[in-house]
């Protein structure tokens, strides 16, 4: 809408940038899924 002024995204707390962020929590539930899937077969 024209009216509207612009707002800037502020940056996230740490890591500097939202893409990083976005990584960082891709890497995480990567390593999760890895650890679950690993106990899960040391206790089947």
């Amino acid at each position: 809408m024209p009216g509207l002024p612009q707002v800037p995204d502020d940056p996230p707390p740490f890591l500097g940038t939202w893409r990083r962020i976005y990584v960082a929590v891709l890497i995480y539930l990567c390593v999760l899924i890895v650890v679950f899937y690993l106990f899960t077969r040391a206790y089947r």
